[in-house]
């Protein structure tokens, strides 16, 4: 058995709206994802995964769609919080804030476990998700395990 790992990096702000500190304003970081894997290797002669666990191009498309192109540049949002009534937009149809609706409060912890679970559903059946490390800066991060 092998654990393989890729990373994803995007930007994107959020609020924290129960928080006592400055994370209840709203506010942005440059989060990285670290997806692990687990599996066997493929030892089908002459397939174009041979010897891998799973081809790195195909784990990425997965990050890329489930995550990246949902989140990069957006603004990660309780459906709960009162800010959601400033996301309208303005009289011409303007749109200023490119937020994400989420059913829990953002914080790194929820995140991470959000993360797990969209990648966790598109993988196939010959592979584990171990773990969704969530660096919302460089110096801390989550581990959100199954």
């Amino acid at each position: 058995m092998f654990e393989i790992t890729r990373s994803l990096e995007w930007d994107m702000g959020h609020r924290i709206p129960n928080h006592c500190g400055k994370c209840r304003f709203p506010h942005g970081h440059r989060y990285r994802l670290e997806c692990t894997l687990k599996g066997d290797i493929n030892d089908i002669k002459g397939d174009s995964s041979e010897g891998m666990v799973v081809d790195f191009s195909e784990l990425k498309e997965v990050l890329s769609s489930k995550i990246y192109k949902k989140l990069d540049h957006r603004f990660m949002l309780f459906e709960g919080d009162p800010m959601i009534e400033h996301t309208k937009p303005d009289e011409k149809g303007r749109e200023y804030l490119n937020y994400f609706i989420v059913s829990f409060i953002p914080t790194a912890e929820n995140i991470a476990k959000w993360c797990f679970e969209q990648i966790e559903s598109s993988l196939s059946e010959s592979l584990t998700l171990v773990k969704c490390r969530i660096y919302e800066t460089p110096n801390n991060w989550v581990d959100y395990h199954a």
